[in-house]
Order: C-alpha cells, then structure tokens, then sequence
C-alpha cells in the first residue's frame, strides 16, 4: 500500500485505540493532559496534507471503517463541547459580543457567512433556515450582525435549543432569529425562505435530503458544507455525499484560510 498509506493507517488505529472508551462527558468537558495530547495529535493529522487518492484509499479500508466513524463520532462531541462551554460562560458575560469576538472559531463564521451570503445572492431582509443550529448558532448570529439576514435554526436536542434561544436574546438578536427544538421532520415550515442550511452536523445526511428531496417545492435553494481537501474528509459525515436526483448543484465556493469548508449550493428540480 505504500509507507505513507501505513503511517497514516497505524497512527489512526493507535488514536482509536487510546480515545475509544471516553465517554460524551469526558468528551465534552475540558480534556486531561492524555486527552488534550490525543486531540492535538488527531487535529494534526487531519490537517496534513494529502493526495486525493490517498484519502480515497484510506476510506475504502475495511478495517479503519470503525475507527474513522468512533474517531468522526469523538470529533463531533469535542466541537459540541467547546460550543457548550462558550456558550455558558457567554450568558454570565457582562458584554456579550465582546465574549463571542474572542471565540476561536468566530473568524471562521464570519468567512462562512460572507461565502454562503455571496454564494446564495442572499440581500438584508431575506430569511434562512439552519438545520442543526447547535447550542451556540454562530451562523445565524454572522448572517444577521453582518448583513441583516433573518433566520430559523432548527435543533434537535431540547437543551440545546433552549440555550441557544438564551443566547439569541442575550445578544439581542431575537428579533431576527428564533430557534426551534425540532429535526429535519419540522420541514417546511410555513413561512417561505430563500436558504435552508445544513449544518456539518445534522445528522445523517442520507436521510435528511431525501426528506427535503421530498418536501421542498421547485426552485428552493440548499447549501450544506464538506471537506474536499486532506484528511479532514475521513471524518465528514458530508465528504462522499451524493444528492438526490431531485437536487441539482449550482455552486461550489472553496474555502480561503482561515476555512477549510466548501460550501455547496443546490437547488430542487421543478
């Protein structure tokens, strides 16, 4: 298979081996020093650079298939983690937006929300849907402060939802932005829009655009995220996603640092 294709096989067997058996909490929380050193290797490695066909191979591996879904899965809860404890310490904040302007992830919602306004000719007033909005919808937030774009995010864990509807009005953005505890099933909602968005990780994708695939009338435009580069797609729920028929893509937008995520715009068939 080749050297390099074995290294990057055993290391991710070896970060398996160590991060397997913690649980969400652990996950979540602040990590150890084990831990922390574990992540540090795992964000590494994703951010290496490869070629296409290797991470093709890699992902056509039997054996790793396991490891890259518990290792996607350890990913996803991480990030779920640090959006939890920004988003606590943000409503004890006496400045709101001062706290979430030193989120480390900040600067790259606001690239996003200039790529997915552009890419979408979204205009001030229009309205947009986020599935998966999470507990500290930062999308959302973006598209309204910068460019006045108003919006639903959709949640599908209840306390998630709540927190989130905390932080809305915290930032004094209630106005523009409601959230609802809800899944993809909530679709469509009654009030038109010009974007449904799916976050990175609403989940499973499979499912959840056959049902807008179903539901969405012609002429509706979609937009999701993926990862097109290095190793950062074996752990991308979206990354060897095919659309419906019924979809037909209209754009890609490559991300520029400090993003790694393209995003994709489709729209329904009609």
């Amino acid at each position: 298979m080749g050297p390099e294709f074995e290294a990057i096989k055993t290391e991710l067997i070896r970060l398996d081996a160590a991060l397997q058996n913690l649980t969400e909490d652990q996950i979540q929380n602040a990590p150890d020093e084990v831990y922390g050193a574990h992540l540090d290797r795992l964000n590494r490695l994703a951010a290496a650079p490869v070629s296409d066909e290797l991470v093709q191979r890699l992902l056509a591996d039997v054996d790793l298939g396991p490891a890259i879904a518990r290792i996607s899965r350890l990913k996803r809860q991480n990030g779920l983690g640090l959006e939890l404890q920004f988003a606590e310490s943000m409503m004890s904040a006496p400045d709101p937006w001062a706290c979430l302007q030193q989120f480390v992830y900040y600067p790259n919602y606001l690239a996003l929300a200039r790529m997915e306004y552009g890419g979408a000719g979204l205009h001030t007033g229009d309205s947009v849907i986020f599935l998966g909005s999470g507990p500290l919808p930062l999308s959302l937030i973006c598209l309204s402060r910068q460019y006045g774009v108003e919006g639903v995010g959709i949640e599908q864990d209840e306390e998630h939802a709540a927190l989130s509807e905390r932080i809305i009005h915290k930032l004094g953005l209630g106005h523009g932005i409601q959230i609802i505890w809800g899944n993809h099933f909530a679709l469509p909602l009654k009030a038109p829009c010009s974007l449904i968005m799916v976050g990175a990780d609403a989940l499973p994708k499979a499912e959840i655009f056959a049902h807008l695939a179903g539901i969405l009338e012609p002429g509706q435009m979609i937009s999701y995220r993926v990862y097109e580069k290095g190793l950062r797609r074996l752990f991308d729920a979206a990354s060897s996603l095919v659309l419906p028929s019924k979809f037909v893509e209209i754009a890609r937008i490559r991300p520029e640092p400090p993003v790694n995520n393209t995003s994709v715009f489709a729209v329904r068939r009609g």
